[in-house]
């Protein structure tokens, strides 16, 4: 014979249940969605391939040599920046293997002009998009990504 619930008994698990609910609602995890790419990724990805395209192309053209071998220590510079801003805004994960980075590839130009003209477009695109990004990331990030205008903005003019 089973022993039947009085009412007190219905009632005390009626107040345990309102009372569980909400602790047990809480316990849930809600599936979070990744952050957004942060937008300064894109930008030292850029400097390290600028980077990469100037040393190729200072091998490549010994009379500009200096001038690709500056851009590239330049560039060089701001990749890393920018990925120290990355990282001390957004820490990798810590794995007990590090993760293999790619070296970007360089661009190649058939000629010295072609050279000089594909770098300063190059350079130019690289400060315009700094420029896009200086006006939409917080105001503690827009001196370093201003400081990316104005190197490119040099880098530039280097080539002129």
């Amino acid at each position: 014979m089973t022993p039947q619930l009085g009412r007190r008994a219905l009632l005390r698990l009626g107040a345990l249940t309102v009372l569980a609910a909400p602790a047990v609602a809480a316990c849930t995890t809600q599936p979070t969605t990744p952050p957004p790419p942060d937008p300064l990724a894109a930008l030292a990805d850029a400097a390290a391939a600028d980077a990469a395209t100037a040393r190729g192309l200072a091998g490549k053209f010994p009379a500009l040599a200096a001038k690709f071998q500056l851009i590239a220590t330049n560039r060089d510079a701001q990749a890393v920046a920018l990925r120290k801003e990355i990282d001390r805004a957004t820490p990798p994960p810590t794995t007990s293997s590090a993760a293999p980075s790619s070296t970007p590839q360089g661009t190649t130009y058939p000629d010295q002009a072609a050279a000089v003209a594909g770098m300063a477009a190059s350079l130019g695109a690289a400060q315009d998009a700094a420029t896009q990004v200086a006006l939409t990331v917080p105001t503690y990030r827009a001196g370093l990504v201003g400081s990316v205008v104005a190197g490119c903005a040099c880098l530039k003019e280097l080539l002129s």
